[in-house]
């Protein structure tokens, strides 16, 4: 048991990443085109700068952690149970200040990608508190082999004390590979924050990334469709020859991890140290191909008549109208969604801007010291709800999370998107009200999403799973096996370079955890598939996932046992995602029965 990666997961729950270049290329052609968000200057967020959530980040010395580790490790041979838990408790205190500084100074950094302050800072807290989580846990394996084993027990807890029994102390070697991972993945950030800015030459003009994905796009993809797909196709393979090695490093880093653990690969590691999945490699190896049965139906209803009413661009909210809209439609679900979002506005525990630097998307952290969620949000225009509602999920599921030990508990991600997803779906339930006059096409927006996750939680997992099991591939042929991957969900993608992969960041900070997103909106589309018929029962489907909590579960556990149909029945995906098909192709359906 190592609880450290899991740890920084479950702080970076994100939504995917915004910058979704194949479809802005393909939508190109139907006449859908990207925009870019709305600025506020009178944001209501939290400013960074001051703390978040009532803390302050500041540089943590580890010293004192170390030396309060060693008299703990002293005590843990004598016979003082008593002296042993009250050393105990001031180091967890001790470990949740860490953990605290960690969340803040990330926040921090995912306001300004570019601050090099915050670069730094945020690479030395998670050094440190995947340093300081090791030496603890090594510490107290000790105790559960002394002799106040017992009252140790009683005192953290059966699941606790058997995860520190049989925890494994990382070498040096480990420790050394997860810090030049961070780093890495750092650099990665920055090497795509550079090839956003990056400009490629067109008979005369430069051309960037916000020039082809706007009106002068627009305009160029209809007057020249070949300088349209050179400049794209350029602008891309840019950012891959910028960000491609950096994966290539991260590749070999978590390979070697994954050996020193004791896997054959990285995906087979993070499969059950990571994400604690409870379906094996040949449910996953159903699931893609279940998936590639609905997929490309999908894409080309997106194509034709999903997408005949693109130009009606949804209009864009301020953040004071975002939020405001969140907290009168979140009032009306449930009670503790309303408590939620009041807590949420009273203490300013989110940030939500356009800054040119903020790093891509949006992710909900726990802020364990003053235990409140905090959401960080970047707005990306017509999308900017759906994905506040999507990370509002994540809060509320927080929120009324069971206490956990944060040192040995599992939080398991397949089950935390299944609170976000399925927000999202039952939100659409009020667009009518908030979207007047473009209801329709938000709700498919909504759901169109919830199908995409499915999909792009497969695309990306089978082309990782393709490289974990090769890690020794080169960077063309990754792209190839990206472009190969995406074309057997997608017929429209045949023939793309496979570039796009790098924009997708999970693929570099979260490894292996796209397909969290295929089973959560498997879940997620049947709760918004009840709430178009019973959504008062649809809520309490979703209440009942919460309830459950993710901590130390299972997913398909806990879906059996809230009702709804496993992703391992058979024929269950093309049951779950019918519906949710004909919605986007005609309108809402309100009367599919899952037993016919």
């Amino acid at each position: 048991m190592n609880s450290t990666n899991n740890k920084q997961l479950k702080h970076l729950r994100k939504a995917k990443t915004l910058l979704s270049l194949i479809l802005a290329f393909a939508l190109a052609l139907t006449g859908t085109f990207a925009l870019t968000g709305c600025s506020d200057k009178k944001n209501p967020s939290a400013d960074v700068s001051k703390g978040i959530a009532g803390v302050e980040y500041y540089h943590y010395d580890p010293a004192n952690f170390k030396s309060m580790c060693d008299k703990l490790e002293d005590l843990a041979a004598g016979n003082d149970a008593a002296a042993v838990i009250n050393q105990y408790d001031k180091l967890y205190e001790e470990y949740l200040e860490l953990d605290t500084l960690y969340s803040v100074i990330y926040v921090m950094y995912s306001t300004d990608v570019t601050n090099d302050y915050y670069s730094k800072e945020q690479i030395y807290a998670y050094d440190n508190l995947q340093k300081c989580n090791d030496r603890l846990c090594e510490v107290c394996r000790k105790i559960t082999e002394g002799p106040c084993a017992d009252k140790f027990r009683e005192h953290v807890g059966k699941g606790a004390f058997d995860a520190f029994a049989g925890y494994r102390v990382l070498s040096k070697r480990e420790k050394d590979l997860m810090k030049q991972e961070k780093e890495l993945v750092d650099d990665y950030y920055d090497a795509i924050e550079k090839a956003e800015d990056a400009t490629y030459p067109y008979k005369g003009k430069e051309w960037n990334f916000d020039m082809i994905s706007g009106d002068q796009g627009n305009e160029l993809a209809y007057s020249d469709y070949n300088g349209y797909v050179e400049i794209y196709d350029g602008l891309l393979k840019m950012a891959n020859d910028s960000a491609g090695p950096i994966y290539l490093d991260l590749v070999d880093i978590r390979t070697e991890l994954a050996n020193l653990a004791g896997y054959d690969n990285y995906a087979a590691y993070a499969d059950e140290e990571e994400y604690c999945r409870d379906y094996s490699d040949a449910d996953i190896e159903q699931l893609h191909s279940d998936v590639k049965k609905v997929s490309q139906e999908y894409f080309d209803i997106y194509y034709s008549s999903y997408s005949d009413d693109g130009g009606k661009a949804l209009p864009k909210m301020t953040t004071k109208k975002l939020l405001k809209t969140l907290q009168k439609y979140s009032n009306l679900i449930d009670d503790m969604t309303a408590e939620s979002v009041q807590q949420m506005l009273d203490e300013n525990l989110f940030t939500i801007g356009d800054e040119k630097n903020r790093q891509d998307g949006a992710f909900t952290t726990y802020i364990s010291k003053t235990n409140c969620p905090f959401i960080s949000m970047t707005l990306d225009g017509q999308r900017d709800f759906i994905v506040l509602s999507h990370e509002f999920g994540h809060f509320v599921e927080f929120n009324n999370e069971k206490t956990s030990n944060v040192l040995t508990d599992s939080d398991n991600l397949d089950l935390a998107e299944i609170a976000s997803n399925g927000l999202q779906g039952l939100m659409t339930n009020y667009y009518d009200e908030i979207y007047k006059g473009s209801a329709e096409k938000a709700k498919k927006d909504a759901v169109g999403e919830l199908l995409q996750n499915v999909i792009d939680g497969c695309v990306e997992d089978e082309f990782q799973r393709g490289i974990y099991e090769n890690p020794d591939m080169s960077l063309d042929e990754i792209n190839k096996l990206y472009s190969e991957t995406y074309a057997k969900y997608n017929t429209w993608a045949e023939g793309d370079p496979g570039y796009s992969w790098v924009f997708v960041s999970h693929n570099f900070e979260a490894p292996m955890y796209y397909i969290s997103y295929t089973v959560s909106a498997l879940a997620a589309l049947q709760i918004w598939n009840q709430s178009s018929k019973d959504f008062d029962g649809a809520v309490k489907t979703w209440e009942k996932f919460i309830k459950k909590g993710t901590h130390n579960k299972t997913y398909l556990d806990v879906v059996d046992k809230c009702g709804l149909l496993k992703f391992t029945e058979k024929g269950a995906v093309k049951k779950i995602c019918k519906p949710a098909l004909k919605a986007i192709s005609n309108g809402p359906e309100l009367n599919y029965d899952f037993e016919n």
